[in-house]
């Protein structure tokens, strides 16, 4: 499908929605502020954050736009409501914009917020951010600079209305009130603890925002707002969990296997937290794994039973893969692993190591876990093959170093059985680090591997899954928190 066709589908989409909405003449509620404005970068694609143009159209009131050669002094050029996008595009070094056949020069610097005599409300439809059925609507203003010649593009605005778009894309919202409150009071200390690091330990800052859009951060916009989820915005309004006095780390991730992991185990470069230890989310079962027998026995047992993480499809899965696949997909992973992550990436011995340009993986031997967590996570493995040993730590290294994915290997789809009786065809990586395997071997020699894991992300902090169980269990909110971050505070924030 061509540019100029999904443009015209967006235009026609979005002029269809604006003569539905002169008729009404009523914008959306504006949800209870906080006075907390917050800087969101937004993403052009997976890891990708400059954009090329862009077309945005102002709806419900009518929006101002203004450019400058600082952020400091911008001066407003033209504003707009209804009159088709308005085209953002980089000529001469330059932002440009174009609307109905006439072009502004703005300067190195350019905004889209609400004209002066706007009531609340405003909102912007983005072209490029079009999502499977339904246009993201942003709140707040768009700041536009220049990088490499293309342009960057900052949401800001205030944080519960950020929590709204936020609530929705992290956490399913028919999971129970308790447990909604609980991811907002979660995401909101997350953002919070964002917004007031400073530039050496925020790389977003770089971009002038707070943090990014995506999954790396907090998901933002992937679903509209929900009204149970906009309730456990409103209803926690300024909440944030507080540690001897300052914000927390409030990480959190989808489904744990039955435990979750303190954080210097999954992130050894991280310090340890006292709030952010492993804590077994089960009852009356306990979760203590010494063993790879045990390891295997654990992640074999697919009864949701007494696991507060039961309900998710990613509780248990399993994964086949020929020691074939094995090879054609640590031969790409490993070399890839050892640029990106040099300090987590060894050679024990070989000749060859994998950032090497003659590196070759030979015929894999097997694989062998040299550090678990209590709760089962893989933070060392050693793999072992004909022409060298090679180590790999940190959660995150494994669960990309076995990719899942036709894409590594050229052969046919490669399937992830879910608890729930659904397959995956080629996940992009290993769900979580919770796993143990089974070999198929003859004449001694490796045949297959099948991975019987569990959980669903890195296991530091709150478990999404976790949470809605314990709500169904009749749990608070505050219960709920204090379960996943013992020893923390709910505090509110003076000016909210």
């Amino acid at each position: 499908m061509s540019r100029m066709y999904l443009s015209a589908l967006f235009a026609c989409a979005v002029l269809s929605a604006l003569s539905f909405l002169r008729q009404a003449e009523t914008p959306p509620s504006p949800s209870p502020l906080s006075g907390q404005g917050i800087r969101v970068l937004l993403s052009s694609g997976p890891g990708l954050y400059l954009f090329d143009s862009l077309e945005v159209i102002p709806l419900y009131e009518r929006a101002q736009v203004w450019g400058g050669a600082s952020p400091q002094n911008l001066r407003p050029v033209f504003s707009s409501l209804g009159d088709g996008p308005i085209r953002f595009t980089v000529e001469d070094g330059q932002i440009r914009a174009s609307v109905l056949g006439r072009s502004y020069d703005l300067g190195a610097f350019a905004k889209a917020s609400p004209s002066p005599e706007a009531q609340p409300g405003t909102r912007f439809l983005i072209g490029a951010k079009n999502r499977p059925g339904f246009f993201p609507e942003y709140p707040g203003s768009l700041h536009l600079s220049l990088r490499e010649g293309r342009l960057v593009v900052v949401n800001q605005l205030d944080i519960q209305e950020y929590l709204r778009r936020v609530l929705p894309s992290e956490m399913p919202p028919t999971f129970p009130l308790e447990a909604l409150k609980a991811q907002a009071v979660a995401a909101r200390t997350y953002a919070y603890g964002r917004m007031s690091a400073p530039p050496e330990r925020n790389y977003w800052k770089s971009f002038g925002a707070d943090l990014d859009d995506s999954t790396s951060e907090q998901l933002y916009n992937a679903q509209p707002p929900q009204p149970l989820t906009d309730q456990a915005v409103a209803q926690t309004l300024g909440q944030v969990l507080t540690y001897r006095g300052e914000a927390i780390q409030a990480y959190y991730f989808s489904t744990s296997p039955g435990s979750t992991a303190s954080i210097e185990e999954v992130w050894p470069d991280r310090e340890r937290v006292a709030y952010l230890r492993a804590r077994t989310q089960t009852n009356p079962l306990t979760v203590n794994i010494t063993s790879e027998a045990q390891a295997l026995k654990f992640f074999k047992n697919w009864s949701p039973e007494g696991f507060y993480d039961g309900e998710s499809s990613l509780f248990r899965w399993r994964l086949s893969l020929s020691r074939e696949d094995l090879e054609a997909i640590l031969s790409k992973t490993l070399p890839a692993l050892r640029r990106t992550s040099p300090q987590f990436v060894r050679t024990i011995e070989g000749r060859y190591a994998p950032e090497h340009p003659g590196f070759e993986l030979g015929t894999l031997k097997g694989l062998k876990v040299l550090r678990r967590t209590s709760g089962g996570y893989i933070t060392e493995l050693e793999i072992s093959t004909s022409r060298g040993r090679y180590w790999v730590g940190r959660e995150s290294n494994i669960r990309r170093l076995i990719r899942p994915d036709r894409r590594y290997t050229g052969g046919a789809d490669i399937l992830l059985e879910r608890f729930n009786g659904l397959s995956s065809p080629n996940f992009p990586a290993l769900p979580s680090a919770a796993f143990a395997w089974e070999e198929e071997r003859a004449a001694g020699e490796l045949l297959r591997l099948t991975f019987w894991g569990g959980g669903y992300g890195h296991g530091v902090g709150m478990s999404q899954y976790g949470a809605s169980g314990l709500a169904r269990a009749g749990k608070s909110y505050r219960e709920i928190l204090e379960h996943f971050y013992p020893g923390t505070s709910l505090s509110v924030l003076e000016d909210k």
